[in-house]
Order: C-alpha cells, then structure tokens, then sequence
C-alpha cells in the first residue's frame, strides 16, 4: 500500500511539474510577445469614425459620427441586453472571463480552429480601437494583455461608454447614438427593451442583421436575443413577452443617411465582394471608397422622388454610360439591388426577342406581324385590355408593347435562343421558366440589371453591368482596388442600333411618350407587370441617351397592389423625365451615330399594307412610300429596276460606268441570243459605279444590261 501511495505521489509531482513548467512556459510567452502593446486610450474615443465614403469629386458623402454619447444617456436596457448577451459577467471579471476562455479553449481544439473568441466586452472594445480582425494566437494574446490593462485605466461603466459609442452597425453608422437615430429615431435614453434587443443582434453580423438591410434577418436575431435575456434571467418572462409584441417601425432620423441611405448600402456591399470580407471589417480597418455618385443628381432627384409621395417600393438610379459607374441610387427598400428580385414585365422583350430576332435576320423594323388571338399549345397570351390589332410592324410592336406579336415571335425564334442571348447579360433563366412566358419578361431581375442591359444599347451593342465603387484605398493610403472597365460585344452594331431605331419609337409614338418633347434622342421602354386578378403589382421605366441610361421601378408592398393607373407609362415615366431635366439641364447630350452597316431605303407602302410584304423601291418610284432602316446583312426584296449606264469599249476590256446609290445590289448581265446570263452581282460602296469587264473573245462585240435588285 505504501509502494503505491509513493508511486501516486511521484505521479502527481510529476504532472503538477509539467503543469508548472507549462504554465510559466505561458505566462513567459504570454508576457514576451505582447510586451510592446501599449494601451492608447485616445483611440477609444474617435476610432468609430474611420469609414469613409467618396463621391464622384472627392467629396465625403458618409457622415462622420460626431454624436458621442455618455453612459447616464443610454436606456438600460441597452446595457443590460449588451451585458447579457456579449458578456454576463462583465461587471464580476477583470478583463477576461477565465471560465469562458476555457470554454472556448477546449472547443477550438475539438474543432482544431479558432471559431469560439470567449472576448468580453473589454476585449471586443480593444479589438475595434487597437488591433485588427485577424484570428491568430498571438492578436488574441495582444488583445488580453490590452484589456487587463484597460480595466486598471478605467471603470466599468466608462468601458461600457466606449464600448457602445465604438460599435458598428452596418450602413455606414457608428455608435449607440447615431444607431437609435438611424433605426428609430430616437435617443439612446429612449430606446425600450424591443428595440435594445434589435440593436443588440446587429452588431455581431451588421450585413444580415440590420433592419436597413434586412428586416426580417433583424426580427430572427431578436428572437434569439430574446431566448438568451430568458435563459440569462435577465428580465422576467412577461417583460420579455411584452418585448416580443412591440411592433417595431423603422423612422430614419438621421437627415443625412436618409439622402445617401440606399447608394452608401450598395456602395459597401460592392466593397464586401471586391475585398472578400465582411462589412464590419472593411468599417474597422479604415477604408477609403470612392464612388461614381454624383451628390448634386443624388440630392435633386432624391428631392423629387420625396414630391410624388409614392406609397409602393420604388428605385431611382442613373448610370454614366462612358464608365459604366451609377452616378446616383434611391430606394426606400432596405435591401441592396442585387437582392431585389422582381419581374421584368415588357422591359425585357427587347432582349428575350427582338434584338435575338434582329441577330438571327428574322425580322426587319417594317416586318409585319399578324397580332391576333392565339393558343400555343395551350399558352394563350393577352394583350392588355383584351384588344388586337391584325397586322402591325415590329417597330409599332415595340411602341406599344403588344403581348401576342413578342410571344409569336419568340415562338419562331425559339426558346433556347432567348435563353442563350440572355445569358450574354448575366440573366441566367432557370429551367421552369425556360417557356414561351419569357417573351413577357416572367423571369425576375433587379432594377440595376435591367438598366445595364440597356446600357449596352447605348454602347453600340457592348455590354458590362454598372457598378457603385470606383476605387478603394486602405489605411495607408495604398490602392487596393481600381476598376478597369471590360465591356463584352454582346451584339453587332447593325441588329443594336436597329433595336435602337425602334426604341426612339416607343418616345415618339409609343409607351414613353411622356419623354417625347425633350430637345434630344432618347430611346425608352416601359413595362408593367400584372397579377393573375389584373391588378398591378410593378411598373417600369428605363431610358436611354448616349451619355447616360436612367431607370425607375415601382413595385408594390406585400399584400398590397398598385393603383389601376399606375404603371411604367405613368409614374416611372415621368420620374425618367425629372430625371433628364435635372442631368441635362445646361448640355444636351449628343444624338446617337448609325453605323455604317444600317443603311436607308424606301419601301412601297401599299404592297406593305395590302400585302404584307416589305419590298423596297427606288428613289423614282411613283407609287406611295414608307421609309425605313435595314441591316446591309438583311436587306428586303427590292424591285427590278433597268439602270442606265455607259461603256468605253476597248480591245481587251469593256468599261461600264454608272450612278448608283450606296449599299444598294446590282446585277450585271451580257446579252447573248436574247437571253441574260449574269456575270456580276455586287453591292455599290459609293455614288460612282466603275465596272471593268474583261472580254472573252477580242472580236466580239459585247452587249450589256444592268439590273437594280435586292434579294
């Protein structure tokens, strides 16, 4: 028995030795590697300022947090909630909870990972004022030899004053006071225990937590606030049951945030993907943003939105064309535009029909469509109000935005076509919607989308979607990040600008009207999507110039309906023209350029309209004409016409000259026993047409006709 109580004894010294050994091995690593921290309490009280947010001039357009707010100014429930959740015991511990560090400890080597922090609030306080993000050993160590260092400087309650005046709530917004104002519009004193436990889920994830971003994420994360302030016994059941029942209401008091609310939001989350890391850390580490918004355009049409009192979700936005950059962005959605899905409607016919039609020389702007009621296999579109108007033209089609033309036409276009085209844009359609329900823009797909796809029109065909942020610089002063534009040829310039062509109609005889007495070209299309019941559910408006695009959405709230008169025509329309009247109000912007391969001919009206068939004629002709533009690549049937010419004859060689008109077809023919035989086809590239016949047979006198024909 004694032999192995010595034994057990020499065990135990051994292990408790070890342990010694160990724990002055930590305590000397501990102390060696942190010994050059030094605790400035200067950057306790301006480090929740460091975000930055830039216009398209350099000037800062996030307003910097001057709002510091002492500890007898906040609600206690804001600190007890704080206290509760982050932190329970941190009016007991000096610094550190050793008792949660060993928690977390024995997690992590379970989990071979850093996941569990254990930080008190007096540690998460010194990593937001002194210290960066990363998940090392040795910024943890960093970390705890600071915040028992702030624990000797300071009390309690002036950790928790800066603490809460220190924290990030997504948006752009720093601090307990700057936060309350911005989500509620109240003081920190005023806040109640529904709204402390909001405030309190946002902090940990202000990107999916926040009610500006993401309503319903905030009332999940409350109902998890409310579990751990129960499980805590923090408030008693029926305080928190009352809590659970306030009806929270969102009331932004912060005038400032208000203007740039909706761009700055964007403007982060672009920041979060170009860097790959979350919002809370590009707010801590300083960055520098610099945008392409225009504040003057951001200011005055924010103005104008606010005169129209719209009660629906609406977007406003604008884009400069040359660089592809949103010069301004207004909203009154929480979400942030990649995230607003809603259906297209018919401001997507253009890229799920026409302009593919237009590529694979389906049609023409004067093509003629039997616009009729039709049943395909069972889908039966409508046009609205039920009314159809037999042959129309595909400019007319566009003009006015018919149903049953767009779905015909998708019907001989095929489905796999549309999807192949719109999926240049980045419209991915997924397999359920791979139907003919596409011609009427089924498919959902957010406002900056759709602006950018029309951007691309302006652009000659050259597509790139828009974005927010220009350039991003760190701390230092270094880039990280500087946009180079890469826009992609999603459609030659001849089917582009014939689409083009087409909407300038829609303004000048069409849908977008409205926009119709503007002193320059502007190509527009309107949509309005209905619900099964008819009632109207989203409007759109998106216009086009060669300087900038512009786009408006009304869409209504949930479980709610647009008014009857209230679509893209209506309010969206005549937000686009506020919109151009405030952009071009002392330089218009320049007409766009036909390109070469678009040409002019005129056309015989009455074989159009009593044939329906697009048969081009000469200058001369004398019946009734219509005049439209065609695609050297698709030109129409043209009559036979004998042209004139003359020819110098010589030994070797004939020289026939004629006038011809540019980027017509002709034929050349010899005459041989009465009989034509063609010997030349080719399309005249000026006025002067000089042909070089070599002779055959030097003795034979040649006889020659002319032909003025398009196939």
């Amino acid at each position: 028995m004694k032999k192995v109580l010595k034994i057990t004894t020499i065990i135990l010294s051994v292990i408790i030795g070890i342990v010694l050994i160990l724990a002055i091995a930590g305590i000397s690593y501990f102390f060696i590697t942190t010994k050059d921290e030094k605790l400035d309490i200067s950057k306790l009280d301006g480090n929740y300022s460091n975000i930055e947010i830039f216009d398209n001039k350099n000037k800062e357009i996030m307003l910097k947090n001057n709002n510091y707010t002492t500890i007898d100014e906040v609600s206690p429930y804001i600190i007890d909630t704080f206290v509760s959740v982050e932190d329970k015991r941190f009016f007991k511990h000096r610094g550190i909870d050793t008792k949660r560090m060993l928690s977390a400890a024995i997690k992590n080597i379970g989990s071979k990972s850093l996941k569990e922090g254990a930080s008190t609030i007096t540690q998460q306080l010194i990593k937001n004022t002194h210290l960066t993000n990363d998940k090392t050993f040795k910024r943890k160590l960093s970390e705890i030899r600071l915040a028992l260092k702030l624990e000797d400087k300071l009390t309690k309650q002036q950790i928790m004053e800066k603490y809460l005046n220190n924290l990030y709530f997504g948006s752009g917004i720093y601090g307990i006071h700057d936060a309350c104002l911005a989500f509620f519009d109240k003081l920190p004193s005023e806040v109640n225990l529904s709204e402390a436990a909001m405030l309190v889920g946002v902090v940990k994830n202000p990107a999916k937590n926040s009610p500006l971003t993401n309503f319903d994420g905030a009332i999940e994360r409350q109902k998890v606030i409310f579990s751990v302030l129960k499980n805590n016994k923090t408030y008693d059941e029926k305080d928190i049951e009352n809590a659970k029942n306030y009806q929270i209401i969102l009331k932004n008091g912060l005038i400032y945030n208000k203007m740039h609310k909706s761009f700055i939001n964007n403007a982060i989350f672009e920041s979060t993907l170009l860097l790959n890391m979350d919002e809370k850390d590009i707010a801590n580490n300083g960055y520098k943003i610099v945008t392409y918004l225009d504040s003057g355009l951001q200011e005055k049409m924010f103005n104008e939105v606010n005169n129209y009192d719209l009660n629906c979700n609406y977007v406003r936005a604008s884009i400069d064309n040359s660089v592809m950059g949103v010069t301004s962005y207004i909203s009154n959605l929480s979400q942030v535009d990649n995230d607003i899905k809603r259906q297209a409607g018919s401001i997507m016919k253009p890229f799920s029909v026409y302009l593919p039609a237009y590529e694979d020389k389906l049609i023409n702007g004067l093509t003629q469509i039997l616009d009729e009621k039709i049943n395909i296999n069972g889908y039966s579109p409508s046009n609205f109000n039920n009314v159809y108007h037999g042959y129309v033209s595909v400019k007319d089609c566009v003009a006015h935005s018919y149903n049953v033309p767009a779905v015909k036409l998708l019907n001989q276009l095929g489905v796999d076509k549309s999807v192949e085209f719109l999926s240049r844009y980045g419209i991915n359609i997924n397999s359920k919607s791979q139907n003919l329900t596409l011609a009427l823009g089924a498919n959902s797909t957010s406002p900056l989308k759709i602006a950018s796809c029309y951007s691309s029109i302006a652009n000659n065909g050259n597509f790139e979607d828009c974005r927010f942020v220009k350039q991003i610089i760190d701390k230092d002063g270094r880039i990280v990040f500087s946009r180079k534009n890469k826009s992609i040829q999603v459609v030659e310039s001849d089917a582009n600008y014939l689409m083009l062509d087409n909407l300038m109609g829609v303004v000048k005889n069409g849908t977008g009207s409205k926009l119709k007495d503007l002193p320059y070209q502007i190509a527009c299309k309107t949509g309005t999507v209905s619900a099964s019941d008819g009632k109207n559910t989203d409007a759109w408006c998106c216009a086009i110039t060669t300087k900038n695009t512009f786009i408006a959405w009304d869409g209504s709230k949930k479980d709610e309906f647009l008014d009857k008169t209230h679509g893209g025509s209506s309010f969206p329309a005549m937000s686009i023209k506020d919109y151009m009247n405030l952009t071009y109000n002392t330089e218009k912007p320049a007409d766009f350029v036909k390109p070469d391969s678009v040409i002019s001919l005129k056309i015989d009206y009455d074989k159009l309209v009593n044939e329906h068939i697009v048969m081009a004629v000469q200058d001369d002709f004398n019946g009734n004409v219509i005049s439209g533009l065609f695609s050297l690549n698709n030109l129409p049937k043209m009559t036979t016409f004998e042209v004139e010419f003359n020819v110098k004859k010589s030994l070797f060689e004939d020289i026939i000259e004629f006038n011809g008109q540019t980027g017509s077809k002709y034929n050349l023919y010899i005459i041989e026993k009465g009989e034509k035989i063609l010997v030349n086809s080719f399309v005249c590239n000026g006025d002067l047409v000089r042909i070089i016949q070599r002779k055959q047979n030097i003795f034979k006198n040649y006889e020659y006709y002319i032909e003025f024909e398009q196939d």
